[in-house]
């Protein structure tokens, strides 16, 4: 059990190591699906990853913010593409709402990071 949890604890805290594995192991099967299959699975972990490394960094819980900016942003979404298309095809919007969480949630990480690594070097 330990073993599992030490797992689950670098996926949280390195969700592109698991973005990498994931990519290697679907290449060969998916080929073409790969770097998507990659994105969906990680973005769990982003959205695990974010609100945990803000509160690591500077004490904040931000979980519940990222909920509320997830579902606002869902459904300024589904309101633009239904002024777009009239008639919403779910799976395919679901699709494009999952990869825009994935895009802003990795660089959300990225930028959380790189900011943590600049305080850590200055207060050194």
């Amino acid at each position: 059990m330990n073993f599992v949890h030490n797992i689950t604890a670098i996926f949280i805290f390195a969700p592109f190591l698991a973005f990498i594995i994931l990519l290697f192991l679907s290449r060969k099967k998916l080929k073409r699906g790969a770097i998507g299959f990659s994105a969906d699975i990680t973005t769990f972990l982003l959205f695990l990853s974010v609100p945990v490394s803000v509160e690591a960094l500077w004490g904040v819980n931000i979980s519940f913010a990222v909920s509320v900016t997830a579902i606002l942003m869902a459904m300024i979404l589904l309101v633009l593409e239904w002024k777009k298309t009239k008639e919403i095809e779910i799976l395919k919007y679901v699709r494009k709402t999952w990869r825009l969480y994935f895009l802003l949630l990795a660089a959300g990480y990225v930028i959380i990071w790189l900011t943590g690594l600049a305080l850590t070097v200055i207060s050194f």
